[in-house]
């Protein structure tokens, strides 16, 4: 008689959940530790205000990122629900740090019509910094192709309709 193996437990569906979800726990006390993504969160801890008339601070994308884990995740707190802050795209900053950014703003501080929608907010995009070769070019691939389908989409738009005949 052969000898019978013993079974792994199944994982749970959070721990199914946070695998789908790139995130790392600590297995013995399930503290978050890493996530692969930017943390959803992140953003909000960009250009914190320190007073009028005060550059916001600033901090690496890794603080950032580090400190929405550990709030958000790890001390489960919600996110904002009533802010008194808005975000503004903040006009001086790339030309000051060669970064784009934002400014904090009170809420009823009236929207400036440079500015794009309120509704629009920063757009948020995957952090490619730890892509190796392989995976850049796949993007840069993936780009091209979604930029060829639009233009061929446009063009038959443009042709859809014309009124071409005699």
């Amino acid at each position: 008689m052969g000898k019978q193996r013993k079974r792994e437990p199944r994982p749970s569906w959070a721990q199914t959940s946070d695998k789908l979800s790139g995130i790392r726990r600590d297995p013995n006390n399930g503290i978050v530790m890493a996530r692969e993504q930017r943390h959803p969160m992140a953003d909000l801890f960009r250009s914190v205000p320190m007073g009028t008339g005060l550059p916001g601070m600033r901090m690496p994308i890794e603080a950032e990122h580090l400190l929405a884990i550990h709030i958000f995740d790890n001390l489960d707190c919600s996110p904002p629900q009533n802010p008194v802050y808005k975000a503004r795209p903040d006009k001086d900053a790339l030309r000051s740090t060669g970064m784009p950014g934002f400014i904090w703003v009170p809420i009823a501080t009236p929207d400036d019509p440079e500015d794009p929608a309120p509704d629009e907010g920063p757009v948020l995009v995957a952090d490619i910094g730890e892509y190796d070769d392989r995976q850049i070019a796949a993007m840069k691939a993936q780009i091209a192709e979604v930029e060829r389908q639009r233009k061929m989409s446009a063009q038959a738009d443009d042709g859809a309709g014309g009124g071409g005949g005699s």
